[in-house]
């Protein structure tokens, strides 16, 4: 029996709550792909860097989070938003923080998540989310290619505004 669980090193709250979420309905069916005896998962969990790092580099503070919650994860998501050039930001933003991790921990697993843009336009990809969220029939409009928004965080605003919620709001807290 293999035990899981992913730490999510993300930008933002939006970002965490996001991540945690989508990767706690992905895993599993990962999970019995590579799992052959079987597993158990835990939630997944934002991590952070100690307080100590706060003025550190981002490398520092990736290392330092992952390390900080090594006996807590066995599983590391590392996210950046893309900004229009994801592969770029992959290798200066996460990359050094992965290679630093590594170097302490060479048996870490771990991930990059890097959206073309920002985590909020993958939100955008389905309407039917929103319908079941806020217990709805009526879908917000929503753009055809997500990731081709330049200010997705702004879309999302407008489809949340629609269905009488605002970013940050919890739909169960109107």
């Amino acid at each position: 029996m293999i035990w899981l669980c992913a730490g999510v090193y993300a930008e933002g709250p939006t970002d965490d709550r996001f991540l945690c979420n989508l990767i706690n309905r992905i895993l599993p069916s990962l999970a019995v792909e590579t799992c052959k005896g079987g597993f158990y998962m835990d939630d997944a969990r934002r991590i952070s860097e100690p307080r100590r790092m706060r003025g550190a580099s981002r490398e520092e503070r990736i290392a330092a989070a992952i390390e900080e919650s090594w006996s807590e994860c066995n599983l590391f998501i590392v996210h950046s938003d893309g900004a229009g050039a994801p592969e770029e930001v992959r290798r200066e933003r996460i990359e050094p923080g992965l290679a630093r991790a590594r170097r302490a921990r060479p048996d870490l697993a771990a991930a990059s998540c890097v959206p073309v843009r920002e985590t909020e336009a993958w939100m955008l990809a389905d309407p039917e989310a929103f319908c079941r969220i806020f217990e709805t029939d009526r879908a917000p409009l929503l753009p055809h290619d997500p990731e081709a928004e330049s200010d997705p965080k702004n879309v999302l605003e407008m489809a949340l505004c629609g269905l009488g919620a605002r970013m940050g709001q919890r739909p169960d807290r109107g």
